[in-house]
């Protein structure tokens, strides 16, 4: 079963500004690929009031592709993969308004939200971000950088699966009574 980590940042408040991607693969109890890409905004999202959060400015991106330059090698990424976010809601949308943004077929995988996944197996922490659980955890993490970030969600839900000595998705979702969603 391939899992896939996804974490984007955006330029601003629009879910359909993302500038970067982080990507981090797990497969057959590994990882396997932990990256990033950059792209520049489409013309319409293409202003920046979120660099104080991730750091990246418009003049980091203004020579990158756009997102649907990728499209086709993260189609082949996502083929019959789980998707895993910390505060999945948020990634999801930005891939979802990304898509239609530029009229591209979305993708229909399956998702699990990690800040659950924390919820529910760390529930004595006073938040569940992603810096407190991973800070929590000893994962180390540059947060907002959307490799780091990717590794760090991939990592906790790992983590949570060795809490109850069960390697096998189905069974800790079984286990815990988590739930994954399908992205429509």
């Amino acid at each position: 079963m391939r899992i896939v980590a996804l974490d984007f940042e955006t330029a601003n408040a629009s879910l359909a500004s993302a500038c970067s991607l982080g990507v981090t693969i797990y497969e057959e109890g590994e990882i396997v690929d932990n990256f990033e890409w950059y792209f520049k905004p489409h013309s319409r999202y293409n202003f920046f009031t979120n660099t104080g959060i991730h750091g990246i400015e418009k003049k980091d991106v203004e020579n990158e592709e756009e997102f649907v330059f990728y499209y086709p090698e993260l189609q082949g990424i996502l083929e019959n993969a789980i998707i895993v976010a910390h505060n999945a809601p948020f990634d999801i949308g930005v891939l979802n308004a990304l898509c239609d943004l530029y009229g591209l077929d979305r993708f229909n995988n399956n998702y699990l939200d990690t800040v659950k996944v924390a919820r529910r197996v760390y529930p004595e922490l006073f938040n569940h971000r992603l810096n407190t659980v991973s800070e929590y955890l000893g994962i180390d993490l540059h947060h907002h950088n959307g490799k780091s970030d990717s590794l760090a969600c991939l990592l906790i839900l790992v983590k949570a699966m060795e809490a109850y000595d069960c390697y096998e998705l189905e069974d800790f979702l079984n286990i815990t009574g988590l739930k994954m969603k399908r992205n429509l």
